[in-house]
């Protein structure tokens, strides 16, 4: 009876021991496929496991102790636990690339309009209606097949549509809302006298980008585009609120920051008269038109972007458990949410929203947008690092990646990440980040976007222009 016992006892041990061999073989097969490691870290872990399951294979075969058989039965089924937790990372891992990485669409958001005094109040009181509008893209048909109860009547500029409902209680107009959020932030008086009674989101298909870079060996840029909306949705045509310019070296390990005002004054393509701030290319031509009139500006090619919401620093920051700011001034900052944080000389432990009323402050500096940029830089500096610590990705790798989650758009694929990523783990070599502000002198004058008032710019100051191209210049290998 004890010998049957026995042999039952050495089967269910080699059942697990097999279930076990499995799962390990299932996880590297996945890791392989998904081609996130270096090669020579699969080759490691297959050593290692081959080296413990033969271990774990003769104690099995010929130790007869229920005691030693046991605790092989609980160092296996720990191990299998481990293994499922691993694959279960690997496939959240995957498939958050997969949903943000290389993105094959633009959402456009319309708001439609009318006067504060309006008899209309949603979609429903303006069925049958006439409702202006301007074509902003070569097929408006996705939109039109949204609001088909409605005929569409079209203007020849965004200044005389959005005077429109100014001018009478019954006129109806649909607007890009990058467009509406420009002329309320240059007009307060806008918001007051209108009113948004309904939106809609229309989603239309771009070409795949196809860049042949090799991120590991060849110079690149990346801009970063900061876009002021907290909802879920980033519309393709927003204000840029954020513009910094990441020039990447992989060969050297260096990585230089350009921030540029959002109120640079400078030429936006496709335009004829005045100049215009560039947050303001962002909101007529989406991300496209912000990065050719960064080009321009710069001398440089950019095949690379990330457009990001302010929900992703708020959710970012409270993932990895806040970052220390350091500020120069004793300020109270306000949150979107209406919290005050308060910010003392030297080091600030802060958390998501603090993070962001920092990174968003420019009236407690005198140098204004300058000095908010150089908060900027330092918010994204310290994320970076943060991240970057093997703590912090072992202990908030899920909230990491749950923050960044439908926050960010980008046109970066699944292979640059992978790259780059293998590229890090191969050596752990460290990175020398430096930062520069371009700069600029405040004045009130005219712009394309709006022409027959004077708005706040920021003239460049061309030398700072100029240093900023010799530094791009030296990252990106140009010279």
């Amino acid at each position: 009876m004890g010998k049957i016992q026995s042999k039952n006892n050495k089967k269910i041990n080699l059942l697990i021991f097999i279930i076990t061999i499995v799962i390990s073989l299932f996880l590297i097969g996945r890791i392989y496929i998904a081609d996130i490691l270096p090669f020579k870290f699969i080759v490691y872990a297959l050593l290692f496991l081959g080296a413990v399951y033969i271990i774990i294979g003769l104690i099995i075969k010929n130790i007869k102790s229920r005691v030693v058989l046991g605790l092989v039965d609980i160092i296996l089924l720990l191990l299998s636990t481990s293994l499922i937790y691993g694959i279960f990372k690997i496939n959240e891992t995957i498939n958050f690339l997969k949903d943000n990485l290389n993105l094959n669409y633009e959402t456009y958001v319309y708001n439609i309009v009318v006067n504060s005094d309006s008899q209309y109040d949603n979609i429903d009181d303006i069925k049958d209606k006439v409702v202006y509008s301007y074509k902003d893209m070569d097929d408006m048909s996705l939109v039109e097949d949204k609001l088909k109860s409605i005929e569409f009547k079209y203007l020849d500029s965004y200044n005389d549509l959005l005077d429109l409902v100014l001018n009478d209680d019954n006129n109806i107009i649909l607007v890009n809302s990058g467009i509406y959020d420009s002329r309320i932030i240059n007009d307060e008086s806008y918001e007051e006298n209108t009113k948004v009674i309904y939106s809609i989101e229309v989603k239309v298909e771009i070409e795949d980008s196809n860049n042949d870079i090799d991120v590991t060996k060849e110079p690149f840029a990346v801009y970063l585009s900061g876009i002021d909306t907290r909802s879920s949705t980033l519309p393709s045509r927003s204000l840029s609120d954020v513009n910094i310019i990441l020039a990447v070296n992989p060969t050297n390990r260096e990585i230089l920051m350009v921030h540029i005002p959002r109120d640079y004054y400078v030429r936006i393509p496709n335009t004829t008269g005045y100049r215009d701030k560039l947050t303001h290319a962002g909101a007529l031509g989406g991300i496209n038109l912000s990065m050719e009139t960064i080009e321009n500006l710069l001398e440089i090619e950019i095949p690379y972007y990330v457009r990001v919401n302010f929900n992703a620093v708020v959710n970012l920051v409270d993932a990895i458990n806040g970052i220390n700011i350091y500020s120069d001034v004793n300020y109270s900052f306000t949150t979107h949410t209406n919290k005050n944080c308060e910010f003392d000389p030297g080091y600030n432990y802060v958390y998501g929203d603090c993070a962001l009323a920092f990174a968003r402050e420019r009236y407690a500096y005198e140098t204004g947008d300058r000095h908010r940029g150089e908060n900027q830089e330092q918010v994204i500096e310290l994320v970076i690092k943060k991240i970057s610590s093997s703590k912090t990705i072992v202990s908030n790798y899920s909230d990491i990646l749950s923050a960044l989650n439908g926050t960010f758009e980008t046109n970066i694929n699944y292979d640059n990440i992978s790259d780059l990523v293998k590229m890090q783990l191969n050596d752990m070599s460290s990175w020398y980040i430096e930062s520069y502000n371009l700069n600029g002198t405040g004045a009130l004058l005219p712009t394309y976007s709006y022409p027959n008032q004077n708005l706040y710019v920021m003239e460049p100051d061309m030398n700072t222009v100029y240093k900023a191209i010799e530094k791009l210049n030296n990252i990106l290998d140009t010279n």
